[in-house]
């Protein structure tokens, strides 16, 4: 009896796991890569997950993994997820489109642009740049933790966090009432590479203050809807909250919806099929179907190498292999995207649980390579 009840117990735990493709008939054998995503999957307590690869102008590969036992974790293709750090992608894209308008300078004193003085008070009198904050070497924090800098990792209920306009002043400014003197450290800007959220923030207060409009409005604008990016928004009041995935910490524990300050660097909600535009738009110089977001020497400069230590370029990081990526994760989410532009062979994965198997150098991502390198 005890032998029967563990088949049957094996088998449910089996079939707990469900997935749903578009694939090529022609590539109908990746299928045999499904165990491994999915022991992966088990072991991780990810509840879902969703992954593509593209090659030249379409998805060539796509499929959807859920685990039924947990709610709200089928996932498909028009389901919306938080993508976390992927989010900066979006912020260097809008501010190269202010650069190629003759709006910013990519090497001129932030102070230019912003109306409150901005300085390392280590080294008050070294300019800093909109560059410094695009390749992380400003001397702002990350900040690593909520210890780091109190508050600053405070759950914001679905769209209630304080502007940017609010926080920031108060924040990186000596005199603000959030002021620690951890937001900045002992580094002279452009010397030394310090990834960081308040830097990245700070860079879509900048596209709010030069355009004159709200970031999540003129990304919307300038980017989503030329991309056709129905379903991609940094507001969750933009989105059908019924095809919005639910976040989950361990043990498969829900975390209810929620925005930090620097949301610009973290918010993004976007589907597989929506984000494809942004790979696609970046492999063919700045081109989606036939709409240009940026010049091809904007996208050039974006990806110019600018610390051949770590890869960091514009936002963007260069990993072995001539592949260009970045990867986010935050308490709910995980993501990694990244593409191969002499190839013009992309891909993406999305999950709703912060974990590092779908990042560059683990499992699932090494899965979902493989299966990109096919089409290389």
């Amino acid at each position: 009896m005890k032998k029967n009840t563990f088949i049957i117990s094996a088998l449910l735990l089996f079939l707990m796991i469900n997935t749903c493709s578009v694939i090529d008939p022609e590539v109908e054998s990746f299928s045999d890569f499904d165990g491994e995503i999915q022991k992966e999957m088990s072991q991780n307590q990810i509840p879902s997950l969703s992954a593509c690869v593209i090659k030249d102008d379409r998805i060539v590969w796509q499929k959807h993994y859920g685990n039924s036992a947990v709610s709200n974790s089928m996932p498909g293709s028009s389901s919306i997820y938080p993508t976390a750090s992927v989010s900066k992608t979006i912020i260097v894209t809008a501010v190269m489109q202010l650069y190629e308008q003759g709006l910013i300078s990519l090497d001129a004193d932030l102070n230019d642009y912003l109306p409150f003085s901005l300085r390392n008070p280590n080294y008050p009198d070294q300019i800093l740049t909109i560059r410094h904050l695009l390749t992380h070497t400003s001397g702002l924090a990350w900040p690593v933790d909520d210890y780091e800098v109190p508050g600053f990792y405070d759950y914001h209920p679905y769209d209630s966090a304080p502007p940017l306009n609010e926080w920031i002043p108060e924040y990186v400014l000596p005199n603000g009432n959030q002021y620690v003197n951890a937001v900045w450290k002992n580094s002279i800007p452009g010397e030394r590479e310090l990834y960081s959220n308040i830097g990245t923030g700070i860079l879509g207060y900048l596209v709010e203050v030069v355009s004159g409009t709200d970031f999540n409005s003129y990304c919307t604008q300038s980017i989503f809807e030329p991309l056709e990016m129905h379903s991609t928004s940094y507001a969750y009041a933009d989105l059908d909250m019924n095809k919005v995935v639910r976040k989950y910490g361990g043990n498969y524990q829900p975390i209810e919806h929620y925005r930090q300050l620097p949301f610009p660097a973290q918010s993004l909600k976007t589907t597989i099929e929506d984000y494809s535009h942004i790979l696609i738009a970046y492999m063919n110089g700045g081109i989606y179907n036939d709409t240009r977001i940026l010049q091809e020497s904007s996208v050039h400069q974006i990806l110019q190498i600018n610390n051949p230590a770590s890869g960091v370029c514009l936002i963007w990081n260069k990993s072995l292999g001539n592949w260009y990526g970045h990867a986010g994760g935050e308490p709910g989410v995980g993501a990694q995207v990244e593409f191969h532009p002499e190839d013009k062979v992309g891909l993406m994965i999305f999950s709703n649980k912060r974990n590092s198997s779908i990042n560059l150098g683990n499992k699932i991502h090494a899965v979902i390579r493989r299966i990109a390198s096919n089409y290389r």
